[in-house]
């Protein structure tokens, strides 16, 4: 299997089946064997089209799941909690129709700047809802991975000892963690130790610089994790990730504050991913 990953968003502004097969087409040309296809809008996702446009293509979608305040499966509201898991199982479906094998991204809380700390109530609640949707995953043959993001993304799981307290409450063998270094470059005291942490339970690795942009020029030196990820012999997805203005969304490009333009095309980001991989032999 090829297990390099790239985020749609690298070239298109935002999900369409359209423009969806222009992004496979890039990240097949690049050798990327994985696109990630986000599963925000459910009334614009066409999995019978994303299949076909993934198969042409020779790459497999990678769905994620966003939540929002109404269906927040952390929430302590029955109704609220009800509706993220409804929610995330119908996402699920749509990604076993596209030809998906797993769901990730921020599963397990609201995305957005929370306004107050967690309560255990919260992160309990959160893993009783996912431990249904794991369930329903499992009976798809997929796995669910859960990503690990700053605090003003989440108030729930903003590090890799959160992500695995998260995976061994809810005690599912298809569950996994996804780390990001944008994201732990923010929250971890040591970016080595935090990936060792997460180890065991890691499914997807994201490199993704401090400013998310081109992966070549920032802050985040990616080889010490990457060669920790070889000697370990770590099999799972290996993404690529970054935004620019000039490209996104402005939904998007509000969404992760993506103000600046940091690459005009996303060729250029899917090529510094390429050379960094195959540095690496990953």
């Amino acid at each position: 299997m090829n297990r390099r990953s790239i985020h749609s968003y690298t070239w298109i502004p935002k999900w369409s089946t359209k423009d969806g097969a222009y992004a496979a087409e890039r990240a097949a040309a690049f050798g990327y064997g994985q696109l990630v296809v986000p599963i925000r809008d459910h009334d614009s996702i066409e999995p019978a089209a994303i299949a076909a446009l993934c198969e042409r293509a020779g790459v497999r979608p990678v769905a994620t799941s966003p939540l929002q305040a109404d269906n927040d499966i952390s929430s302590t509201d029955p109704d609220v909690h009800r509706r993220g898991v409804e929610r995330h199982c119908a996402a699920l479906a749509l990604a076993r129709d596209m030809g998906a094998d797993r769901m990730g991204g921020i599963l397990y809380s609201a995305f957005g700047k929370a306004s107050k700390v967690p309560s255990d109530a919260n992160f309990q609640a959160a893993a009783d809802g996912l431990r249904i949707v794991a369930e329903r995953a499992a009976s798809y043959g997929m796995l669910l991975a859960l990503e690990v993001v700053n605090r003003y993304e989440s108030n729930l799981i903003n590090t890799a000892e959160q992500a695995v307290r998260m995976v061994k409450l809810i005690g599912a063998d298809n569950v996994r963690i996804h780390l990001d270094t944008f994201h732990m470059n923010i929250e971890e005291n040591n970016l080595l130790g935090a990936l060792e942490l997460a180890m065991p339970h890691l499914g997807y690795f994201e490199i993704d610089q401090n400013h998310r942009g081109r992966l070549t020029q920032g802050a985040i030196d990616f080889a010490p994790m990457l060669r920790r990820l070889k000697a370990a012999d770590y099999q799972g997805l290996i993404g690529v990730e970054a935004f620019s203005s000039a490209v996104s969304h402005p939904d998007i490009t509000a969404g992760v504050a993506s103000w600046r333009n940091l690459f005009d095309h996303g060729d250029d980001v899917a090529r510094d991913g390429q050379l960094l991989l195959d540095q690496h032999g990953l």
